[in-house]
């Protein structure tokens, strides 16, 4: 007779790779709109929430196994909250954050934009970027 351990190993090696993708998808998806320029950024709160859900509900499948297996998915709902904060914190002091912003993109020397991390240090901000 054959052995099902290696069918069980496989089932559930697929449901793993199953619920992993869209995990790394949207943390990509996150990351590339983070870069988007400043009121728009936000919308990478959706990718980013949706990933700590499945993430959650990743290592809720992961919990009878190994926890040599959960260490991916908790690293990646740890660089999702910094994420997450990142933004927050950008929510919280958008006029400072839009105004550093819109100087840099103003700034057309080196010297205008040594002008610009002088605002920048000044401000709130300043403290928190440093």
């Amino acid at each position: 007779m054959t052995d099902p351990r290696p069918e069980q190993d496989l089932a559930f090696r697929r449901e793993k790779a199953k619920r992993t993708l869209p995990v790394s998808l949207l943390v990509l998806l996150g990351l590339v709109a983070m870069y988007l320029p400043l009121p728009k950024r936000f919308v990478a709160f959706l990718p980013l929430v949706l990933a700590v859900v499945l993430t959650v509900r990743l290592l809720r499948f992961l919990s009878p196994s190994s926890s040599r297996e959960k260490v991916w998915p908790a690293l990646t709902l740890a660089m999702v909250g910094l994420l997450l904060s990142t933004l927050t914190m950008q929510v919280a002091f958008y006029d400072k954050v839009s105004a550093y912003e819109q100087c840099l993109d103003q700034a057309q020397t080196n010297l205008a934009q040594g002008e610009c991390e002088q605002q920048r240090n000044a401000s709130l901000l300043g403290l928190l970027v440093r």
